[in-house]
């Protein structure tokens, strides 16, 4: 029988010279961390039901969100969400003239609250399994990927730490189901790798699929891709700068953005 193969502690030591990323393990009992984090993002096209880049009304949206994650105790990590949107959109395509109003809305946006716990680790592995409830105000409602009420959600994540090319990080996938989308009940799939080439600077590539194959007229498919760089002030602090975009899709914007966060361990 083959035996399992520990990571290397060079890339187990990743999360402990910076705040950990938001993702499958837990935070030891008593500690915290807070991801603060701005968009700046448009669209002028869109996807159609074929996957075929069309022009479309375009829009502006800035969001600013706060994420927390507490450890209660050593096997349940508390998280929370909360933020707010300004959107300005426009009733026609460029160039034609606009027919009606354009949907605008500034406000309160997502507010969520839900935990994580452990459930096993294997051969460096990690599992856990998170679930939440997510709401917003019927204004905001429009603008954010969710319908009338209340939303649940529940994600299977996996930790594993790696090296590649001698450079220490680590991959986290998550699995997710989400209820009441604006396109019905959704699939949802995030993966972030993270390589850090000096001690105080962490790269990250995260990709983000949501899939509702159950609704009439087709699937709904967004796929997002964010590039962002990490710099850790010191060991309690860290800001972040990155850009996104979404390379293909059906039924769904093409935006581009960009973002910026603050990361603080407590």
């Amino acid at each position: 029988m083959s035996q399992c193969v520990k990571p290397p502690l060079a890339a187990a030591a990743l999360l402990a010279a910076t705040p950990a990323f938001a993702g499958a393990l837990l935070l030891p009992e008593g500690e915290g961390q807070l991801i603060a984090t701005t968009t700046f993002a448009d669209a002028r096209k869109a996807y159609d039901r074929q996957g075929r880049l069309i022009t479309t009304p375009p829009y502006r949206k800035f969001e600013a969100q706060s994420y927390v994650e507490y450890g209660a105790t050593d096997w349940v990590t508390l998280v929370a969400e909360g933020g707010a949107m300004d959107f300005r959109g426009s009733s026609a395509p460029p160039g034609l003239p606009a027919q009606g109003s354009a949907p605008q809305y500034r406000g309160l946006g997502l507010g969520a609250i839900g935990g994580r716990i452990g459930l096993f680790e294997t051969c460096g592995f990690y599992f856990s399994l998170e679930a939440g409830l997510r709401a917003a105000s019927p204004a905001a409602q429009v603008f954010l990927d969710m319908k009338p009420g209340v939303q649940a959600e529940a994600r299977l994540q996996i930790f594993h730490a790696l090296e590649i090319l001698d450079l220490p990080g680590f991959l986290d996938a998550q699995l997710g189901y989400r209820a009441r989308g604006q396109n019905g009940d959704e699939t949802r799939a995030d993966l972030t790798l993270g390589l850090r080439p000096r001690e105080d600077f962490m790269l990250l590539a995260q990709s983000f699929t949501a899939l509702a194959p159950w609704r009439g007229g087709g699937a709904f498919v967004t796929q997002k891709f964010q590039l962002s760089g990490v710099y850790d002030l010191n060991r309690a602090f860290s800001m972040q700068l990155g850009v996104a975009a979404a390379p293909f899709g059906f039924d769904s914007p093409a935006e581009r953005a960009i973002v910026t966060g603050f990361w603080a361990r407590f």
